[in-house]
Protein backbone atom coordinates (compact mmCIF):
# COMPACT_ATOMS: atom_id res chain seq x y z
CA UNK A 1 0.00 0.00 0.00
CA UNK A 2 1.35 3.52 -0.48
CA UNK A 3 2.33 5.57 2.15
CA UNK A 4 0.92 9.23 2.76
CA UNK A 5 1.43 10.55 -0.89
CA UNK A 6 0.04 8.31 -3.62
CA UNK A 7 0.35 7.44 -7.13
CA UNK A 8 -2.24 9.92 -8.46
CA UNK A 9 0.04 13.18 -7.67
CA UNK A 10 -1.16 14.19 -4.04
CA UNK A 11 -1.39 13.19 -0.41
CA UNK A 12 -3.62 10.59 0.47
CA UNK A 13 -7.23 11.32 2.51
CA UNK A 14 -5.89 10.34 5.72
CA UNK A 15 -2.46 8.88 7.22
CA UNK A 16 -0.94 5.34 6.29
CA UNK A 17 -1.81 3.82 9.92
CA UNK A 18 -5.09 4.22 9.39
CA UNK A 19 -5.93 3.33 5.94
CA UNK A 20 -4.04 0.36 6.64
CA UNK A 21 -5.33 -0.80 9.76
CA UNK A 22 -9.06 -0.72 7.70
CA UNK A 23 -7.93 -2.38 5.06
CA UNK A 24 -7.27 -5.61 7.47
CA UNK A 25 -11.02 -4.27 9.22
CA UNK A 26 -11.89 -5.31 5.72
CA UNK A 27 -10.59 -8.44 5.27
CA UNK A 28 -6.78 -8.48 4.27
CA UNK A 29 -4.40 -9.67 6.53
CA UNK A 30 -0.93 -8.21 6.27
CA UNK A 31 -0.73 -4.61 5.06
CA UNK A 32 3.43 -3.37 3.87
CA UNK A 33 4.38 -0.39 2.50
CA UNK A 34 5.51 0.38 -0.59
CA UNK A 35 8.07 3.35 -0.24
CA UNK A 36 7.44 7.17 -1.61
CA UNK A 37 9.82 6.67 -4.09
CA UNK A 38 7.98 3.95 -6.25
CA UNK A 39 4.44 5.18 -4.75
CA UNK A 40 4.58 8.68 -6.08
CA UNK A 41 5.55 8.38 -9.30
CA UNK A 42 4.74 6.75 -13.01
CA UNK A 43 2.71 3.77 -13.08
CA UNK A 44 5.98 1.74 -14.28
CA UNK A 45 7.67 3.02 -11.39
CA UNK A 46 5.28 2.10 -9.05
CA UNK A 47 4.23 -1.22 -10.15
CA UNK A 48 8.98 -1.61 -10.52
CA UNK A 49 8.95 -1.12 -6.62
CA UNK A 50 5.41 -3.30 -6.27
CA UNK A 51 7.00 -6.55 -7.86
CA UNK A 52 10.82 -5.97 -6.67
CA UNK A 53 9.66 -6.25 -3.13
CA UNK A 54 6.75 -9.20 -4.23
CA UNK A 55 9.66 -10.93 -5.34
CA UNK A 56 12.08 -10.59 -2.55
CA UNK A 57 9.53 -12.14 0.37
CA UNK A 58 9.92 -15.30 -1.83
CA UNK A 59 6.97 -16.18 -0.50
CA UNK A 60 4.09 -14.57 -3.04
CA UNK A 61 2.78 -17.17 -5.48
CA UNK A 62 -0.18 -15.26 -6.92
CA UNK A 63 -0.58 -11.39 -8.06
CA UNK A 64 -4.27 -10.11 -8.76
CA UNK A 65 -4.72 -6.66 -9.85
CA UNK A 66 -7.83 -5.06 -10.75
CA UNK A 67 -8.15 -4.37 -14.85
CA UNK A 68 -10.80 -3.01 -17.52
CA UNK A 69 -10.29 -5.20 -19.91
CA UNK A 70 -10.08 -8.56 -17.75
CA UNK A 71 -7.78 -9.88 -20.27
CA UNK A 72 -4.62 -11.63 -18.41
CA UNK A 73 -3.45 -12.89 -21.69
CA UNK A 74 -3.33 -9.55 -23.61
CA UNK A 75 -1.48 -7.49 -21.11
CA UNK A 76 1.12 -10.36 -21.33
CA UNK A 77 1.87 -10.29 -25.16
CA UNK A 78 1.84 -6.50 -25.12
CA UNK A 79 4.27 -6.62 -21.84
CA UNK A 80 6.70 -9.42 -23.77
CA UNK A 81 6.87 -6.94 -26.22
CA UNK A 82 7.46 -3.89 -23.99
CA UNK A 83 9.77 -5.71 -21.74
CA UNK A 84 12.26 -6.61 -24.75
CA UNK A 85 12.21 -3.51 -26.12
CA UNK A 86 11.70 -3.71 -29.92
CA UNK A 87 13.14 -1.55 -32.23
CA UNK A 88 9.71 -1.46 -33.86
CA UNK A 89 7.70 -0.90 -31.06
CA UNK A 90 10.56 2.41 -30.48
CA UNK A 91 10.48 3.56 -33.86
CA UNK A 92 6.30 3.88 -33.53
CA UNK A 93 6.09 5.62 -30.55
CA UNK A 94 9.07 7.85 -31.74
CA UNK A 95 6.65 8.89 -35.23
CA UNK A 96 3.79 9.37 -32.86
CA UNK A 97 5.91 11.51 -30.08
CA UNK A 98 6.70 13.99 -33.05
CA UNK A 99 2.79 14.50 -33.98
CA UNK A 100 2.95 16.35 -30.42
CA UNK A 101 0.84 13.09 -28.86
CA UNK A 102 1.55 12.23 -25.26
CA UNK A 103 4.01 9.82 -24.14
CA UNK A 104 0.85 7.38 -22.59
CA UNK A 105 -0.97 8.00 -25.55
CA UNK A 106 1.92 7.15 -28.27
CA UNK A 107 2.78 4.23 -26.81
CA UNK A 108 -0.88 3.16 -26.90
CA UNK A 109 -0.98 3.47 -30.77
CA UNK A 110 2.21 2.13 -31.10
CA UNK A 111 1.54 -1.19 -29.40
CA UNK A 112 -1.98 -1.47 -31.11
CA UNK A 113 -0.55 -0.87 -34.57
CA UNK A 114 1.67 -3.54 -33.69
CA UNK A 115 -0.20 -6.43 -31.68
CA UNK A 116 -3.75 -5.50 -32.71
CA UNK A 117 -4.38 -6.09 -29.31
CA UNK A 118 -7.33 -3.11 -28.30
CA UNK A 119 -6.59 -2.90 -24.56
CA UNK A 120 -8.10 -0.57 -22.56
CA UNK A 121 -6.28 2.92 -21.68
CA UNK A 122 -7.61 3.15 -18.49
CA UNK A 123 -5.47 3.34 -15.07
CA UNK A 124 -6.06 -0.21 -14.04
CA UNK A 125 -5.26 -1.23 -17.56
CA UNK A 126 -2.19 0.56 -17.53
CA UNK A 127 -0.77 -0.30 -13.83
CA UNK A 128 -1.59 -3.97 -14.63
CA UNK A 129 0.58 -3.70 -17.93
CA UNK A 130 3.59 -2.17 -15.89
CA UNK A 131 3.02 -4.87 -13.22
CA UNK A 132 3.08 -7.92 -15.97
CA UNK A 133 6.02 -6.34 -17.85
CA UNK A 134 8.01 -6.14 -14.51
CA UNK A 135 7.06 -9.74 -13.89
CA UNK A 136 8.94 -10.37 -17.23
CA UNK A 137 11.81 -8.26 -16.67
CA UNK A 138 12.59 -9.29 -12.90
CA UNK A 139 12.18 -12.84 -14.33
CA UNK A 140 9.61 -13.18 -11.44
CA UNK A 141 7.79 -16.85 -10.80
CA UNK A 142 4.72 -15.10 -9.75
CA UNK A 143 1.77 -15.78 -11.59
CA UNK A 144 -0.59 -12.69 -12.60
CA UNK A 145 -4.24 -12.46 -12.84
CA UNK A 146 -7.16 -9.86 -12.98
CA UNK A 147 -10.11 -9.22 -11.62
CA UNK A 148 -12.50 -6.93 -13.54
CA UNK A 149 -13.13 -3.63 -12.82
CA UNK A 150 -16.69 -3.18 -12.27
CA UNK A 151 -18.95 0.21 -11.74
CA UNK A 152 -18.00 3.93 -11.49
CA UNK A 153 -14.76 4.93 -14.27
CA UNK A 154 -12.12 5.70 -12.49
CA UNK A 155 -12.32 9.47 -12.75
CA UNK A 156 -16.53 9.44 -12.65
CA UNK A 157 -17.18 12.39 -9.90
CA UNK A 158 -20.69 10.99 -8.95
CA UNK A 159 -22.12 8.69 -6.21
CA UNK A 160 -24.13 6.04 -8.44
CA UNK A 161 -24.47 2.47 -8.84
CA UNK A 162 -22.80 -0.11 -6.29
CA UNK A 163 -19.55 1.07 -6.67
CA UNK A 164 -18.53 4.55 -7.10
CA UNK A 165 -14.88 5.82 -7.55
CA UNK A 166 -12.40 7.00 -5.37
CA UNK A 167 -12.25 10.19 -7.24
CA UNK A 168 -16.09 10.99 -6.69
CA UNK A 169 -15.24 9.92 -2.74
CA UNK A 170 -12.61 12.16 -2.15
CA UNK A 171 -14.02 15.09 -4.14
CA UNK A 172 -17.58 14.74 -2.02
CA UNK A 173 -15.02 15.04 1.13
CA UNK A 174 -13.74 18.38 -0.14
CA UNK A 175 -17.22 19.89 1.69
CA UNK A 176 -18.84 17.46 3.98
CA UNK A 177 -19.80 13.51 4.40
CA UNK A 178 -22.86 12.59 2.88
CA UNK A 179 -24.45 9.81 4.48
CA UNK A 180 -25.45 8.48 0.80
CA UNK A 181 -21.30 7.61 0.98
CA UNK A 182 -22.27 4.31 3.25
CA UNK A 183 -23.39 2.81 0.09
CA UNK A 184 -20.38 3.07 -1.10
CA UNK A 185 -17.41 1.83 1.35
CA UNK A 186 -17.62 -0.68 4.00
CA UNK A 187 -19.09 0.31 7.47
CA UNK A 188 -15.47 0.26 9.56
CA UNK A 189 -14.35 2.79 6.44
CA UNK A 190 -17.56 5.22 6.64
CA UNK A 191 -16.79 5.02 10.93
CA UNK A 192 -13.58 6.13 10.54
CA UNK A 193 -14.20 8.83 7.75
CA UNK A 194 -17.37 10.38 9.98
CA UNK A 195 -14.48 10.55 12.38
CA UNK A 196 -12.30 11.91 10.39
CA UNK A 197 -14.52 14.50 9.04
CA UNK A 198 -15.65 15.67 12.93
CA UNK A 199 -11.81 15.86 13.33
CA UNK A 200 -11.10 17.78 10.66
CA UNK A 201 -8.00 15.31 9.86
CA UNK A 202 -9.06 14.67 5.73
CA UNK A 203 -5.82 15.86 3.87
CA UNK A 204 -6.39 17.42 0.12
CA UNK A 205 -4.18 18.46 -2.32
CA UNK A 206 -4.59 21.61 -2.08
CA UNK A 207 -3.54 21.86 1.91
CA UNK A 208 0.01 21.52 0.03
CA UNK A 209 0.06 24.25 -2.35
CA UNK A 210 1.59 27.24 -0.64
CA UNK A 211 4.18 24.66 1.00
CA UNK A 212 4.81 23.42 -2.90
CA UNK A 213 4.54 27.40 -3.97
CA UNK A 214 7.59 28.42 -1.20
CA UNK A 215 10.00 25.61 -2.58
CA UNK A 216 9.26 26.42 -6.18
CA UNK A 217 9.83 30.33 -5.29
CA UNK A 218 12.86 29.87 -2.95
CA UNK A 219 14.72 27.20 -5.03
CA UNK A 220 14.92 27.75 -8.77
CA UNK A 221 18.32 27.63 -9.11
CA UNK A 222 17.69 23.64 -8.06
CA UNK A 223 14.03 22.39 -10.13
CA UNK A 224 15.74 21.72 -13.02
CA UNK A 225 17.48 18.94 -10.17
CA UNK A 226 13.83 17.90 -9.09
CA UNK A 227 13.07 14.45 -10.89
CA UNK A 228 10.99 14.81 -13.90
CA UNK A 229 11.38 18.66 -14.62
CA UNK A 230 12.67 18.11 -18.29
CA UNK A 231 13.13 20.40 -21.00
CA UNK A 232 12.85 23.68 -19.73
CA UNK A 233 9.73 23.24 -17.75
CA UNK A 234 11.32 24.57 -14.21
CA UNK A 235 10.70 28.29 -15.77
CA UNK A 236 7.29 27.30 -16.87
CA UNK A 237 6.67 25.87 -13.13
CA UNK A 238 8.29 29.29 -11.54
CA UNK A 239 6.22 31.65 -13.58
CA UNK A 240 2.88 29.28 -12.80
CA UNK A 241 3.71 29.58 -9.42
CA UNK A 242 3.79 33.56 -9.22
CA UNK A 243 0.60 33.95 -10.31
CA UNK A 244 -1.48 30.72 -9.61
CA UNK A 245 -3.98 30.78 -6.03
CA UNK A 246 -4.50 27.40 -6.06
CA UNK A 247 -3.09 24.40 -6.84
CA UNK A 248 -4.92 23.17 -9.92
CA UNK A 249 -4.81 26.74 -11.40
CA UNK A 250 -1.01 25.87 -10.71
CA UNK A 251 -0.92 22.29 -12.26
CA UNK A 252 -3.28 23.55 -14.83
CA UNK A 253 -1.32 26.10 -16.38
CA UNK A 254 2.04 24.23 -16.78
CA UNK A 255 -0.01 21.00 -18.07
CA UNK A 256 1.03 20.51 -22.22
CA UNK A 257 0.31 17.79 -24.97
CA UNK A 258 4.04 16.12 -23.62
CA UNK A 259 3.01 16.77 -20.20
CA UNK A 260 -0.57 15.75 -18.16
CA UNK A 261 -1.83 16.60 -15.81
CA UNK A 262 -1.46 14.56 -13.85
CA UNK A 263 2.09 13.99 -14.67
CA UNK A 264 2.49 17.47 -13.55
CA UNK A 265 0.56 16.82 -10.16
CA UNK A 266 3.42 13.68 -9.59
CA UNK A 267 5.96 16.44 -10.40
CA UNK A 268 4.94 19.28 -8.14
CA UNK A 269 4.90 16.92 -5.33
CA UNK A 270 8.07 15.57 -6.13
CA UNK A 271 9.59 19.60 -5.65
CA UNK A 272 7.24 19.11 -2.03
CA UNK A 273 9.59 16.21 -1.14
CA UNK A 274 12.71 17.05 -3.00
CA UNK A 275 12.88 14.15 -5.23
CA UNK A 276 15.80 14.48 -7.28
CA UNK A 277 16.85 13.13 -10.52
CA UNK A 278 20.09 11.59 -9.07
CA UNK A 279 18.39 9.55 -6.06
CA UNK A 280 15.76 8.14 -8.43
CA UNK A 281 18.29 7.02 -11.41
CA UNK A 282 19.45 4.86 -8.75
CA UNK A 283 16.07 3.24 -7.99
CA UNK A 284 15.49 3.47 -12.03
CA UNK A 285 19.02 1.99 -12.50
CA UNK A 286 18.50 -1.22 -10.62
CA UNK A 287 16.71 -4.04 -12.22
CA UNK A 288 15.34 -4.99 -8.23
CA UNK A 289 15.77 -1.89 -6.16
CA UNK A 290 13.64 -3.60 -3.06
CA UNK A 291 15.34 -1.92 0.05
CA UNK A 292 13.75 -3.24 2.71
CA UNK A 293 9.60 -4.66 3.53
CA UNK A 294 7.96 -1.91 6.15
CA UNK A 295 5.14 -3.56 7.79
CA UNK A 296 1.93 -1.26 8.70
CA UNK A 297 -0.91 -3.74 10.04
CA UNK A 298 -2.27 -7.08 10.43
CA UNK A 299 -3.98 -9.31 12.31
CA UNK A 300 -3.62 -12.80 13.57
CA UNK A 301 -2.69 -14.78 10.00
CA UNK A 302 -0.55 -11.82 9.23
CA UNK A 303 1.34 -12.51 12.21
CA UNK A 304 1.85 -15.79 10.87
CA UNK A 305 2.77 -15.04 6.86
CA UNK A 306 5.48 -12.18 9.14
CA UNK A 307 6.74 -15.19 10.74
CA UNK A 308 7.44 -16.74 7.20
CA UNK A 309 8.74 -13.70 6.12
CA UNK A 310 11.49 -13.49 8.50
CA UNK A 311 12.89 -17.18 7.32
CA UNK A 312 12.38 -16.36 3.09
CA UNK A 313 12.74 -12.23 2.91
CA UNK A 314 16.20 -11.66 1.13
CA UNK A 315 15.54 -7.63 2.29
CA UNK A 316 15.32 -6.49 5.62
CA UNK A 317 11.52 -6.22 7.80
CA UNK A 318 10.90 -3.09 9.66
CA UNK A 319 8.40 -3.60 12.49
CA UNK A 320 10.10 -0.59 14.05
CA UNK A 321 11.72 2.07 12.26
CA UNK A 322 13.68 2.93 15.60
CA UNK A 323 15.23 -0.38 15.55
CA UNK A 324 16.35 0.04 11.88
CA UNK A 325 19.65 0.81 10.13
CA UNK A 326 19.78 1.59 7.09
CA UNK A 327 23.12 -0.73 5.12
CA UNK A 328 23.08 0.03 1.65
CA UNK A 329 22.74 2.83 -0.73
CA UNK A 330 19.57 2.27 -2.14
CA UNK A 331 18.60 1.61 1.84
CA UNK A 332 19.64 4.94 2.96
CA UNK A 333 18.01 6.87 -0.20
CA UNK A 334 14.44 4.93 0.60
CA UNK A 335 14.38 5.56 4.21
CA UNK A 336 15.57 8.91 4.19
CA UNK A 337 12.56 9.93 2.02
CA UNK A 338 9.88 8.10 3.21
CA UNK A 339 11.05 9.30 7.42
CA UNK A 340 10.99 12.67 5.29
CA UNK A 341 7.45 11.88 3.68
CA UNK A 342 6.03 11.09 6.64
CA UNK A 343 7.47 14.57 8.44
CA UNK A 344 6.12 16.81 5.13
CA UNK A 345 2.30 15.18 5.66
CA UNK A 346 2.49 15.72 9.21
CA UNK A 347 3.03 18.99 8.90
CA UNK A 348 -0.59 19.74 7.71
CA UNK A 349 -1.77 16.25 9.57
CA UNK A 350 -1.07 17.68 12.95
CA UNK A 351 -2.55 21.14 13.01
CA UNK A 352 -5.96 19.51 12.95
CA UNK A 353 -8.76 19.87 15.72
CA UNK A 354 -7.37 17.27 17.71
CA UNK A 355 -4.69 14.74 17.19
CA UNK A 356 -6.66 11.38 16.90
CA UNK A 357 -4.45 9.12 18.60
CA UNK A 358 -0.75 9.95 16.82
CA UNK A 359 0.26 13.10 18.67
CA UNK A 360 1.43 16.30 17.34
CA UNK A 361 5.13 14.62 16.68
CA UNK A 362 6.06 15.18 12.99
CA UNK A 363 8.40 11.98 13.30
CA UNK A 364 5.46 9.70 13.84
CA UNK A 365 7.77 6.91 11.68
CA UNK A 366 10.05 6.33 14.44
CA UNK A 367 7.59 6.08 17.17
CA UNK A 368 4.23 4.28 15.96
CA UNK A 369 4.20 0.69 15.37
CA UNK A 370 2.04 -1.74 13.29
CA UNK A 371 -1.27 -1.83 13.81
CA UNK A 372 -2.54 -5.17 15.28
CA UNK A 373 -6.18 -5.94 14.77
CA UNK A 374 -7.30 -8.84 16.61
Amino acid sequence: MSGNFIQRGGPALFDKWHRAALAVKNGVDLVIELPVLFASQSSEIFAKGSISILNQLNLVDNLVFGSESNDVESLLLVAELLANESELLSNSIKENLKLGIPYPKARENALKAITKVDLSTTSNDILGLEYTKQLILQKSSITPHTIKRTGSTYNSLDLVGQICSATAIREQLKTTLDINLQNFVPLPTYAMLEELVKLDKIIHDESFFEFIRYNIICNLDRLSDIFDVNEGLHNKIYKAALTSSTLDELASSIKSKRFTYTRIKRILFNILLEITKSDMNIIINTTSPAPYVRVLAFNQKGTELLNLMKKTSSIPIINKVSAFTPETELQRISFNYDTKATRIYNLINRTSKKAFDLGSNLDQDYYKSPVFIK
